[in-house]
C-alpha cells in the first residue's frame, strides 16, 4: 500500500502539487522499502523456526532515519484519519486503496502504528533480549560481559510481549 501512496504522491509532484499527499515521495519511497524488507525477511524463517521449537523474537537493526521515515508517514496518515483539511488527498487515496482491501484508514493507520510499536519498542527488556541475541555471536575485546541469565532472558521476553500486547500486537 505504501508503494501504491508512493507513487501517487510522485504523480501527484509531477502534474499538480507536491504537498497534496501531505510527504514528499522520498519519506513515502522510504517507508514502502523498509515495510518490503521486513515482510519478505518475516516470510524467511529464521534459524531453527519451523522445527517445533516455538515462539521466537527477532532482533531487527534498523538505522535510525528508517524508523524516522515510518514515523513521519504514521504522522501523516494520523493526520489524514483525524480529518485535517491539508491531509484531504491522502485520505482519500487512504481511502480508495482501503476500500479495494476491505481496510478503513482508521485501520490502515492502526495496522501501521502496530508495526511501528513492534520496532520501537525501547524498554529495558528489549536490550536484554538483544544482548542475549548478540552473544553467542561474540563482540571485540572489552564489550562482552557475562551471557545474560536464562531466567531473566525469560522475563524479558514476556515483558516484551506484553509491551507488544498493550500496543495491541498479538
Amino acid at each position: 500500500m505504501l508503494r501504491v501512496v508512493a507513487r501517487a504522491a510522485a504523480v501527484a509532484t509531477d502534474r499538480f502539487d507536491g504537498d497534496r499527499v501531505v510527504l514528499s515521495v522520498g519519506v513515502l519511497e522510504g517507508a514502502a522499502c523498509v515495510i518490503g524488507r521486513l515482510a519478505d525477511e518475516m516470510e524467511e524463517p529464521a534459524d531453527g523456526e519451523g522445527q517445533g521449537e516455538g515462539e521466537g523474537i527477532r532482533v531487527l537493526f534498523l538505522p535510525g532515519w528508517e524508523l524516522d521515515y515510518l514515523w513521519q508517514v504514521l504522522a501523516a496518515f494520523r493526520r489524514a484519519q483525524a480529518g485535517e483539511p491539508e491531509a484531504a488527498d491522502l485520505r482519500e487515496l487512504l481511502e480508495d486503496l482501503g476500500y479495494g482491501l476491505d481496510r478503513t484508514v482508521e485501520q490502515i493507520t492502526e495496522d501501521l502504528q502496530r508495526v511501528a510499536a513492534m520496532l520501537m519498542l525501547d524498554i529495558p527488556a528489549v536490550r536484554m533480549l538483544t544482548a542475549a541475541a548478540l552473544h553467542p555471536l561474540g563482540l571485540p575485546p572489552g564489550h562482552t560481559g557475562p551471557p545474560p541469565d536464562a531466567d531473566a532472558v525469560r522475563e524479558a521476553y514476556e515483558q516484551v510481549r506484553a509491551g507488544w500486547a498493550a500496543a495491541g500486537v498479538r
